[in-house]
């Protein structure tokens, strides 16, 4: 019985969980949510909540399925160099390893991460702008590639490198102009085009100094320029995108080739951006319903003339539909997207007479390659109703936005099954909120079955920048995280305690004085 039975028993409801293919790790059994083998009740019984949850199955699945679906297009050497930052686990970067898999890595503090398993140094990407000199100087001497996203790096990079006497391999991150890429981004509630969101964004190299940058590393003594990288993030769920982005991306680097003198890439890397499979990304509030929400306050303000009885009822007609939701369609397939990005590519590097054989294509997926793995667990503390101005009801939870703060920068709308409820019908709606004294909102309008204090609901595609972005507000201890393959459960990041929440908190000594009532000073372990 798979996740298609929740979405009938929800009689279509879009939060409800949708199949991702024979290959999910979650099913319905006997009414029960399951990861692989284990009941997802349980899991949060033996380990508490919140709790995040991993798949090591689903991992091992998804790197191989990018490996298998890039190398059958681009009939080549294929290298998966998952971002890091998604996950930051070392459990599921040392599964990744086990895989062959590279690293895409943004600090000091990832690379350190990465390179505590026995990662292949050759298939880790330094990416981000403003590197220290102590930084580059430890790429080099790991012999990592260093992706160069500013102007003044090759000279910092030659510096460092001469003074150890090795050679840096190294890559041009590009930002390649996209005057085709008009739709809508994803990235913002802001109605922006691809196009604009692209040159705004801080990452990559300009265009103008690309071509004098190449010749500068070219003509390096101890700069080896191997590749050209371009990532440009989650923008749109289609493979219209990866059509537009890889069209140019190909004329950029064909022009870049001629103007090198014959330079050739050894290593091109396309970044990632696709999405998972339930992908959340800006769901919450879809940028039509804030247009209908903007257009609505100077109606909403003006029935306020008619009274508050007028306007209470009139409220409690619209927040249903204002609260009501539709997804947008499954993406396509990581199959597809290899098709569309890498024949793309081809194309406008073959047109460019930019040879390719024997040269290394390589990808950074993040959410696309962790989202799936992971879901969230927390208990329903207590419920409340209202129905006078008008209905609403709050389902409040252990958990809170901050222990998912990467969905809530990227306003996800994730979907959600209540796990001891998994077939049941949903018939109330209520804010699905946590208890941080924030509004907290977590899903809005959540459609459920009838919960009560003490049921486990399960934060589905939660595997990707969510346990990576968690934060302590309110003193609030960050979750443990377990992972799980076939019948086996174990934590590979525990809990917090108070102490570590405050554990990196100082109090000067001047501080710890008091005094008594005649005013004279005390320490403050002898205080009454």
């Amino acid at each position: 019985m798979g996740l298609r039975t929740v979405e009938a028993a929800g009689r279509g409801s879009p939060d409800q969980a949708r199949p991702a293919g024979p290959d999910d790790c979650l099913s319905v059994r006997e009414g029960r949510l399951h990861v692989e083998e284990l009941d997802v009740v349980d899991l949060a019984a033996r380990f508490g909540t919140p709790l995040f949850v991993l798949s090591e199955t689903q991992l091992r699945r998804n790197v191989r399925r990018f490996r298998a679906a890039f190398a059958a297009e681009w009939q080549g050497p294929v290298d998966v160099m998952p971002a890091f930052k998604a996950n930051t686990t070392l459990a599921s970067r040392s599964v990744l390893t086990d895989e062959g898999a590279g690293a895409d890595v943004y600090s000091p503090g990832e690379l350190a991460g990465v390179l505590s398993t026995p990662v292949d140094r050759t298939l880790v990407s330094v990416n981000g702008g403003g590197k220290s000199r102590d930084y580059l100087a430890r790429c080099v001497s790991e012999g990592v590639r260093i992706t160069v996203e500013d102007v003044d790096e090759i000279d910092l990079i030659q510096a460092v490198s001469a003074e150890q006497g090795r050679t840096a391999k190294i890559r041009l991150r590009v930002k390649p102009t996209v005057p085709n890429l008009w739709r809508p981004t994803d990235f913002s509630q802001l109605t922006l085009p691809i196009d604009l969101a692209i040159q705004v964004y801080k990452s990559g190299i300009p265009s103008e100094y690309l071509v004098s940058m190449g010749r500068r590393a070219i003509a390096a003594p101890n700069i080896d320029l191997v590749g050209l990288h371009v990532h440009q993030g989650r923008h749109h769920a289609s493979l219209w995108f990866w059509e537009g982005l890889m069209s140019r991306f190909g004329k950029l680097a064909g022009e870049l080739v001629a103007a090198w003198d014959g330079w050739r890439p050894q290593e091109i890397d396309i970044g990632g951006g696709w999405p998972s499979p339930r992908d959340p990304l800006n769901e919450e509030l879809p940028r039509r319903d804030f247009v209908v929400t903007a257009l609505g306050f100077p109606f909403l303000a003006g029935l306020r003339a008619l009274g508050a009885g007028m306007y209470h009822r009139v409220t409690s007609r619209l927040l249903p539909v204002l609260s009501s939701h539709r997804f947008r369609e499954a993406p396509p397939s990581i199959e597809q997207y290899a098709a569309a990005a890498v024949r793309t590519l081809l194309r406008e590097l073959k047109a460019a007479s930019v040879p390719t054989e024997g040269v290394r294509l390589q990808i950074e997926p993040g959410r696309s390659l962790y989202g799936d793995t992971g879901i969230h667990l927390t208990r329903v503390k207590t419920i409340k109703r209202q129905s006078q101005p008008f209905p609403y009801s709050w389902v409040l939870t252990d958990t809170t936005t901050f222990f998912l703060a990467g969905g809530h920068f990227e306003r996800s709308r994730f979907r959600h099954v209540v796990a001891n409820k998994a077939d049941r019908p949903a018939t109330m709606t209520a804010d699905l909120v946590g208890h941080s004294c924030f509004a907290d909102q977590i899903v809005l309008g959540a459609r459920l079955p009838e919960v009560v204090a003490g049921d486990v609901i399960a934060l589905l595609e939660t595997g990707a920048y969510q346990e990576s972005s968690a934060s302590n507000f309110n003193a609030l201890a960050r979750p443990a995280t377990v992972m799980v393959c076939g019948d086996q459960a174990d934590v590979v990041r525990r809990a917090e305690t108070m102490e570590d929440v405050y554990s990196r908190d100082r109090v000067p000594p001047r501080m710890l004085l008091f005094r008594d009532a005649q005013g004279d000073p005390i320490a403050m372990e002898t205080r009454p």
